[in-house]
């Protein structure tokens, strides 16, 4: 009929993620609009709240171990369930979940994520989902860290690089209800928060961590967690007590000599496995180390929520920003501008 409007389209709805487009700094994160995704069989949809950052990211976006660009970097998510798949349990609707995402660092920085409703962790009311999130990949790692890797009990000793860092403080919460006897590493500006958390602070810039260890612990430390990596490993055996461990998962320190200094560092700590000495060297990587596979995490993310629920763990959150400032959490993590951890946030008003 003349002068009849068309009929209008239904509006296509559209959510947002981070996306990296290529190895480089943080210049290359871009956030981008898509359509919204919908949940497959036995799949839920998760409007999220908050978002984890992590090395992890960082070392992907510099394009080491990390897959084609573009892609969306992200370990671990905390947000409310507001779609359910086929033959997803109705039960999910609303709550509030936790959960790691199925390829480990790909997808979390998102408004909106798919996942098998197997993979969800319940989030207990009255935990804040920005401090859930941050219960995630990095408290995860601590707790099995001391747990499984290095099986420290009460009064031990230890040595943690990067102290103040996100799993550095959640290593030393941890280790305060252990009563672990604890050294860390940090720069001198960020002493206070490893007091606090009951360490003993070592300046790295300007002291020599091995010579202080050997004032501080002269018989040795029953376990050293080594971030850093390369060069660095062979000075924390230094550290090590006569039946120590000495536990690598990170690569800070080597960061930028890309895959070749992640080959190094796997050298290295084959020569220190090799010298048959009684001192023990492990290599740990989540997912994939035993006692530490995707069931192991979400059984463990589940005490640690009880735990913080209970008050006998708190998260020390560095920064919390909106999903749109994902480079600058980024930088904040790459030169380390912050301590403990940093966190994504997504809702009306980010940005």
């Amino acid at each position: 009929m003349p002068g009849t409007a068309a009929p209008r389209r239904p509006r296509m709805e559209t959510t947002r993620r981070v996306q990296i487009t290529a190895a480089g700094g943080p210049e290359v994160i871009q956030l981008v609009s898509g359509p919204l995704p919908q949940p497959r069989a036995r799949q839920v949809r998760v409007r999220v709240e908050a978002a984890g950052v992590a090395y992890g990211d960082v070392m992907r976006r510099r394009g080491v171990l990390a897959p084609r660009p573009p892609f969306t970097p992200g370990y671990d998510i905390v947000g409310i369930v507001d779609a359910l798949g086929a033959k997803a349990d109705p039960a999910w609707q609303g709550k509030r979940v936790a959960a790691m995402m199925p390829k480990m660092g790909i997808g979390g920085c998102a408004e909106h994520v798919c996942l098998a409703s197997k993979t969800l962790v319940p989030v207990p009311d009255g935990v804040d989902p920005v401090e859930a999130v941050a219960l995630g990949l990095n408290y995860i790692t601590a707790y099995q860290l001391i747990h499984n890797m290095a099986r420290l009990q009460a009064g031990q000793s230890v040595l943690i690089h990067g102290a103040a860092g996100g799993v550095g403080t959640a290593l030393l919460d941890l280790g305060q209800q252990l009563q672990l006897r604890m050294f860390g590493t940090a720069s001198a500006p960020k002493h206070d928060a490893v007091r606090a958390r009951g360490g003993v602070p070592i300046d790295y810039r300007n002291e020599d961590f091995v010579a202080r260890m050997a004032e501080l612990c002269p018989a040795g430390v029953h376990a050293v967690f080594d971030g850093i990596g390369g060069s660095n490993l062979p000075r924390s055996y230094q550290t090590l007590g006569p039946r120590g461990s000495l536990v690598w998962f990170g690569l800070s320190g080597v960061l930028a000599q890309g895959y070749r200094g992640v080959l190094g560092t796997l050298g290295t700590l084959l020569r220190l496995k090799l010298k048959f000495d009684r001192r023990r060297v492990k290599l740990y990587a989540i997912s994939m180390s035993r006692g530490a596979a995707p069931k192991h995490c979400r059984r463990d993310w589940q005490t640690l929520l009880q735990m913080r629920l209970s008050g006998q763990i708190a998260p020390l959150i560095g920064a919390r920003l909106p999903l749109s400032q994902a480079a600058e959490a980024h930088d904040l993590l790459e030169r380390a501008g912050t301590m403990g951890k940093i966190v994504l946030t997504c809702g009306d008003g980010d940005g």
